[in-house]
Parts: C-alpha cells; sequence; structure tokens
C-alpha cells in the first residue's frame, strides 16, 4: 500500500464510537469523497452492516470544520458495467431495435443503439487531493496552532462519492 504524504489539513469531519467520516470536497463544492473509517483495525463488515442511508445521513449532519492529520493511501479504482442487459430487463428495449426513433440526435442515416456502458474510475492521489482542495489561508492563534485529530486509512474503509450529499458511488477499499 503506497501511502500520500501525511499533511495537516483543515476538513469536514466527524466520528462516533465506531467510525470516523472525513470529506474530501472537489473543485465542485457539490462533490465530495468520503471516507468511512472504522477505529477498529478489522472492523470492515460492522461498518458495512451499519451504513444504512439514515446513519449515513446522520453522519454527514454530524460533519465540522476540524483539523485532521491525513494519511490516506493512493487508490485508482475503475469498473465498468454493461448497461444493455440491465436496461433490457427493465423493459428499456426500444432503443436497441431497428425500429428506434432516435430522431434530433443526427440528421443522417436512422440509428439505433448497439451496446451501453457505464464506466467510473475513482483516484485519490496528491494531484487528486490538491485538486480536491480549495486554496484558503490556514489562520490559527498566534499561542500555538489547534490540536489535529488523526485520520489513518491503514486498513479497510468505505468510501462514498456524493453530489449534494446524495450517493453517487461507493465502494470499499480493502
Amino acid at each position: 500500500m503506497v501511502f500520500m504524504h501525511e499533511f495537516d489539513e483543515e476538513r469536514l469531519y466527524a466520528e462516533d464510537a465506531d467510525m470516523q467520516l472525513l470529506s474530501l470536497r472537489y473543485k465542485d463544492p457539490s462533490y465530495a469523497l468520503n471516507i468511512f473509517l472504522p477505529k477498529k483495525r478489522f472492523a470492515i463488515q460492522q461498518v458495512r452492516e451499519k451504513l444504512s442511508g439514515a446513519y449515513i445521513q446522520h453522519m454527514f449532519s454530524q460533519l465540522n470544520m476540524t483539523f485532521v492529520r491525513i494519511s490516506i493511501p493512493k487508490i485508482k479504482i475503475e469498473t465498468s458495467f454493461r448497461l444493455k442487459e440491465a436496461l433490457m430487463a427493465m423493459n428499456i428495449s426500444e432503443m436497441f431495435n431497428d425500429s428506434a426513433n432516435l430522431t434530433g440526435i443526427t440528421d443522417s442515416m436512422p440509428l439505433k443503439v448497439s451496446s451501453a456502458t457505464h464506466k467510473a474510475i475513482i483516484e485519490v492521489d496528491e494531484d487528486g487531493t490538491t485538486a480536491a482542495a480549495v486554496t484558503t489561508f490556514k489562520l490559527v492563534p498566534r499561542f500555538g496552532a489547534p490540536e489535529s485529530v488523526t485520520f489513518s486509512a491503514d486498513h479497510p474503509f468505505i468510501f462514498i462519492l456524493t453530489k449534494d450529499s446524495n450517493p453517487v458511488f461507493i465502494g470499499q477499499y480493502a
């Protein structure tokens, strides 16, 4: 596991008895990568069982700007799903037929959809973290820096990519 450099940042953070939550905002702040890290090293199954919609929303409501010492692994996760079969199973099939009416897409010959694929890539590295951060000035009291919470993702965790706090993608890093 290759880790990014450890750094202190003021980030949205929450915790309860079982886990820590770190929210990393993207350049477009309506998007965030939210990392749910179990406090116990081998408790990922308990975290998965606890992650209901109500619990996730509760944890999001607890997020506050906090100085956090962050250590997270460099990760790149790619997934690809063939959608044609899923769409056809939901009776969304007309677009795949020779009789498909896709007028308005082009003025040339009639079209039909031959395949549909969804691909997602989640990547976290120094550049991604920099891109996710908003440029700010850190103001700290002259008599010393505030104490920071340690967030060391050196064991399995759940991550949720959100837009306006609504889940778009969920995954597990193990």
